[in-house]
């Protein structure tokens, strides 16, 4: 049922088409001729189906036909399919196709070109009113017998007739001829035969639409689109156009979009170029590169000038369309485009590798580039990288000759921070931006870079010192001159050695003037002596004097009254007569104290300095400061056990009396008291002598080996880095540190044990005596003893004081073992460190192995067993290998 439908809709249509057809060609007697068509189509065997052919293989089957009889046929049908294509739809042009392939079929080609004879007249008639002539007799006959070719190409010949006559009628109109068909109107001044003008016909027709599509490939290469090709709205990419790319051969349209890829990788290159584009590259370094992607295409738009002239000379001279030699074709153009469509993809690849990056980022991007194989695209990615490095050469040549920063898009791998001031301009003023840092410029080269620059504004803003930099004129000239040589991975360019050059020359100008007028390494004495505790006895003499002040509270001692007890201290510890300078920078230091605590817990040193000094050490004076805090700690510590040993050693004389009750306490408190000296005196022993001595000898040849300012300071830094390591204050040591902290702990308790134990017995003595002072007072007066009730509370005075003493065994006994505990916890630490110096440090706190028999954990693998027995064994090996050596 719905085919029948379909197929009686297919057929309304048809007529409805050919009466149109007919009435175009027949004019008022169109309906004789509809007629006969009519008939005709109806007797046709393979007449029009419901389920008819698509256009596409309709056109082949056509175009297959004609090519086996005439190439110049197949020629026009294109040129005439096309135009029909202008002004139908997609449905009615398949369904006139297959109408009118039916009409050439090869049982009713005689009978339509009968038909079509008969209409030459009629038409001729209708059109020029009878002033056209219509053609011999001999040519109808030869129409009449020819093919279904023929035929064919007849009435595409006056579809095209009629839909130009309108513009023809003034110059004369003729239906164009073909080989082995029939003319049925000719021009009145022409009187070519058919064959000649059907092929000089088809050769124009084909000529013209090599033209018209080595037009639209032009038009795409700009990025335009043509009457063949269209862009896609998503890729960019370009294609046939839906309706005229189905009239061009599978050569023809092949070729043209292969052609048309130069366009895309054009619209891909120029979309970076475009400051409306979200592709477009900011900052110095991506104008640069810009420009040089603008010198490509204006190069690539003048040969596309070139092409464009030359195929619109072979258009205006008519003699070219002869087929000559000198004719632009699409082969021709292929050879013109590919070495461009090669520049311009490279260029879109390297333009997106670069996408959202500026500065060093950028050009790192480029130079990987400049490592391909292919010695065009390597010279392409140069040619861009030298573009985009311009903003580099001229940041460098301010950098490196006048110590100028000027870069308002963060692209410099030179980073100036202005917060900073020149008070700091050595450690924080400038900076390496990472990010920035071009892969061709090696560390090393930039850390000279940045010294360089940061030398010349140390000297002319900090030291006032206005003096050029040596060579600066030969390092500028090559700058300017010589760009490609900071490209190069070998060091020794010309211009890798000034830059060499000139970092050794401000490196040694700076180096002269701390070293010689500010006397840097004066300082860095004063700070080893005083503030690391190395000048004598000055912290012993410090620490006498200010043992009043520092025990009453933080809250009730002011800063300025302790400077007078630190003059003291530092004269009576130097060795010359006349005032010490060190005093016009040492001072006295306060932290932040809190409610409870001593003078003990904020007191501290700091060395003030000012100018160039203060530039270079004012980082590390901080540090200073925190290894003075645990020193001085550390020497309160020892200081308390002096006092603690001293007031044992008067106590005992005065309190013979009462040595049968205390005699057991007093010999344990100076057992212990003793191992706690033995044990701060090593760790003093080990921390002044073994780190910080050691250091400071090591930190010396680096200093006379210097020759840059960061050489120095790189090994202050290295000095500082090993105190702090050996003093266990890095994040490795935390543990160790505080258990050092709770053995300190312990001190404290023992003295403040002392002070209580020893007031007790003071007050026992002194009760005592005052007992014996009244026996004897009545003595002397005759009463001769005392009552009842004064011996009865001497008992009971006697009674508490044996409680009390008990009670202070226990307390002594409790902190002894907590002491112990601890300092066995302390070695086991320092046995398991990786340190060879704190494993020997352990060994000597255990002299008598003591803690080793009563911690298990000692005597394994890797604790002081092991070690002593492989430090034996190492030692007999030397032994024995240099007695070896002496024999030989």
């Amino acid at each position: 049922m719905h085919h029948s439908q379909q197929r009686h809709q297919n057929f309304t249509e048809i007529y409805e088409l050919l009466r149109k057809l007919c009435k175009s060609l027949a004019g008022d007697r169109y309906e004789s001729v509809l007629k006969g068509a009519t008939q005709l189509v109806i007797n046709t065997p393979n007449f029009i189906s419901g389920g008819g052919s698509d256009e596409s293989t309709i056109v082949a089957r056509i175009g297959q036909h004609l090519r086996s009889r005439s190439a110049g046929d197949y020629t026009l049908f294109q040129a005439l399919h096309e135009q029909m294509s202008a002004y139908t739809d997609t449905k009615r042009r398949a369904q006139i196709l297959e109408f009118l392939m039916l009409m050439a079929n090869s049982e009713g080609s005689q009978a339509i070109n009968g038909q079509l004879l008969n209409l030459n007249a009629e038409l001729r008639s209708d059109v020029s009113g009878g002033s056209l002539p219509v053609t011999d007799a001999s040519s109808r006959s030869s129409g009449a017998d020819s093919g279904s070719g023929g035929g064919l190409s007849s009435i595409f010949s006056k579809i095209e007739l009629r839909s130009r006559s309108t513009d023809n009628v003034s110059s004369g109109l003729r239906i164009i001829p073909f080989k082995g068909g029939s003319s049925v109107v000719q021009d009145g001044r022409s009187s070519t035969t058919s064959g000649e003008l059907s092929e000089e016909e088809g050769l124009a027709a084909s000529n013209n639409l090599q033209d018209q599509l080595i037009q639209d490939v032009i038009y795409a290469c700009t990025g335009i689109q043509g009457k063949y090709l269209r862009k896609h709205v998503v890729t960019g990419e370009f294609k046939l156009d839906h309706i005229k790319g189905r009239t061009l051969s599978i050569g023809d349209a092949g070729m043209i979009l292969q052609l048309a890829e130069v366009g895309h990788f054009h619209d891909r290159v120029v979309k970076f170029t475009d400051p409306k584009s979200d592709c477009y590259m900011k900052g110095n370094f991506g104008q640069g590169y810009i420009a040089a992607l603008q010198r490509e295409l204006t190069q690539y738009y003048g040969m596309l000038a070139i092409l464009q002239e030359d195929l619109n000379r072979q258009r205006k001279e008519r003699t070219g369309m002869v087929g000559g030699g000198d004719r632009l074709t699409l082969k021709k153009l292929r050879l013109w485009l590919t070495s461009p469509m090669e520049r311009l993809q490279w260029l879109a690849q390297i333009s997106e590798s670069c996408k959202e990056l500026k500065g060093g980022a950028l050009a790192t991007i480029v130079y990987d580039y400049t490592a391909n194989g292919d010695p065009e695209n390597r010279r392409l990615a140069m040619e861009l990288l030298r573009s985009a490095c311009i903003p580099l050469q001229q940041a460098l040549i301010r950098w490196l000759i006048d110590g100028e920063i000027i870069d308002p898009n963060g692209e410099f791998f030179v980073e100036e921070i202005c917060e900073v001031g020149f008070d700091q301009l050595w450690h924080q003023k400038y900076r390496i931006r990472k990010s920035m840092l071009p892969s061709f410029v090696s560390d090393g080269i930039a850390r000279r870079i940045l010294v360089i620059g940061k030398s010349i504004n140390y000297l002319r803003e900090v030291c006032q010192d206005k003096t050029p930099v040596k060579a600066r004129n030969d390092l500028k000239q090559c700058l300017e001159n010589d760009m490609d040589s900071i490209f190069s991975t070998i060091s020794t360019t010309k211009l890798h050695q000034l830059i060499d050059n000139a970092y050794l020359n401000t490196s040694k100008q700076v180096l002269d003037i701390v070293l010689g007028p500010h006397r840097l390494m004066d300082h860095l004495q004063a700070l080893r002596n005083y503030l690391l505790l190395g000048q004598g006895n000055f912290a012993d003499i410090l620490m006498e004097n200010l043992q009043a002040e520092l025990d009453r509270p933080a809250s009730e001692i002011y800063q300025h009254d302790l400077f007078s007890i630190l003059a003291a201290a530092v004269r009576n510890s130097f060795s010359e007569q006349e005032e010490p300078e060190v005093l016009n920078y040492l001072d006295v230091h306060f932290l932040t104290h809190y409610e409870g605590e001593s003078g003990w817990d904020v007191f501290g040193l700091t060395y003030k300095v000012s100018g160039p000094l203060s530039t270079i050490l004012e980082p590390s004076l901080c540090r200073y400061q925190t290894f003075f805090k645990h020193l001085w700690n550390m020497k309160h510590i020892h200081f308390i056990l002096s006092r603690t040993w001293k007031c044992q050693t008067l106590a005992a004389k005065s309190l013979k009396s009462l040595q049968s009750l205390i005699g057991p306490i007093v010999t344990r408190v100076q057992l212990i008291t003793s191992q706690m000296i033995n044990f701060v005196n090593q760790m003093q022993l080990y921390i002044l002598f073994e780190v910080i001595e050691c250091s400071w000898v090591q930190f010396l040849p680096r200093v006379n080996q210097a020759k840059a300012l960061d050489d120095i300071l790189e090994a202050h830094h290295q000095f500082l880095e090993e105190i702090r390591i050996g003093i266990f204050l890095d994040e490795s040591s935390q543990q160790i540190i505080n258990t050092l902290e709770h053995i300190f702990d312990t001190v404290r308790k023992l003295e403040e044990w002392r002070e209580r134990f020893y007031r007790l017995c003071f007050t026992e003595y002194e009760a005592r005596r005052a007992y014996q002072d009244q026996i004897k007072q009545t003595e002397r007066t005759g009463d001769y003893g005392v009552t009842t009730e004064q011996m009865l509370e001497r008992d009971e005075q006697a009674k508490t004081f044996e409680q009390h003493l008990a009670t202070h065994q226990t307390l002594l006994q409790d902190i002894g073992n907590e002491y112990e505990n601890l300092v066995g916890q302390f070695l086991y630490q320092l046995a398991i460190s990786t340190s060879e110096a704190l494993r020997q440090l352990g060994m000597r706190l255990d002299y008598n192995e003591y803690y080793k028999h009563r911690d298990r954990r000692l005597n394994v693998p890797l604790t002081f067993q092991h070690i002593r027995m492989s430090m034996a064994a190492n030692s007999f090996r030397s032994r024995k290998a240099a007695s070896s050596s002496m024999l030989y």
